[in-house]
């Protein structure tokens, strides 16, 4: 697998063993969210986000996000957030968002 940031348009075979080398690695114990789901990115204090694709990078498996409210450093970087914008995110950086938490 090559360390080039390639996109997915469904989710890809992928594996929770982390020393696996045959499969996109998964750092999560929770599934791989879904295309619209929300989710928390814990790093950087990024915040609440929408998942709105797939993307492999140094053969670990992320979600491409779009976040809701990113911090002001966040937009200098990016620009505002959209699907031009969406950012990676690996499992061990995100959290679920279940439905009785309340979105910003």
């Amino acid at each position: 697998m090559n360390n080039d940031c390639q996109r997915h348009e469904t989710v890809p075979p992928y594996t929770r063993n982390l020393a696996a080398t045959d499969q996109f690695k998964w750092s999560a114990e929770f599934e791989v969210p879904a295309i619209g789901a929300d989710i928390l990115i814990r790093i950087n204090n990024i915040g609440h986000a929408k998942v709105v694709g797939y993307a492999s990078q140094d053969g670990y498996l992320g979600v491409m996000t779009v976040p809701y409210s990113p911090p002001a450093w966040w937009v200098r970087q990016n620009g505002p957030a959209s699907l031009d914008s969406a950012a990676l995110a690996f499992g061990a950086e995100i959290c679920p968002v279940t439905s009785k938490e309340k979105m910003p």
